[in-house]
């Protein structure tokens, strides 16, 4: 009996922490860590998140590459990276970086170069490239959009 009070409270908290926005495993397995958590505890607990599909590394993985693309404004060095250090697996990963449209892709890479433009003096190609490789866009698909 003693063993699923602080079950309920895990899941509760883990609940409550999936439901601002879609999380990975590891993110929850951090959180309830933080929280002071027995590993078996978290294990059991993410074990039944995902039962109950309130973690989805693959959901979680479109939402995260869609959303950091689209307002972020970052490519798919840059998210990927960021999804590997969030626990995901290669796998999880390129289910998420397929899930951005290419059309709308190469919009946020224009959207990007034009506001980079704005914001210099004078255009400096140099500058450019480098702050589309810091937001994290392919070298080949610089070169083709900026010559």
């Amino acid at each position: 009996m003693s063993n699923s009070i602080p079950q309920n409270e895990a899941i509760q908290i883990a609940m409550k922490f999936c439901g601002y926005r879609e999380r990975s495993k590891k993110e929850v397995e951090d959180k309830l860590k933080s929280k002071n958590f027995n590993l078996d505890t978290i294990k059991n607990c993410i074990n039944r998140l995902i039962e109950l599909d309130f973690l989805n590394n693959i959901r979680f993985s479109k939402s995260f590459s869609r959303g950091k693309n689209k307002y972020n404004r970052w490519g798919k060095n840059k998210i990927k990276f960021h999804l590997k250090n969030k626990g995901l697996t290669s796998e999880e990963i390129s289910v998420g970086i397929e899930s951005i449209e290419e059309s709308v892709y190469l919009n946020v890479l224009e959207k990007n170069i034009e506001l980079y433009n704005k914001k210099l003096k004078e255009p400096n190609k140099n500058k450019l490239i480098a702050h589309l490789i810091s937001k994290g866009y392919e070298m080949d698909l610089i070169i083709r959009n900026i010559s």
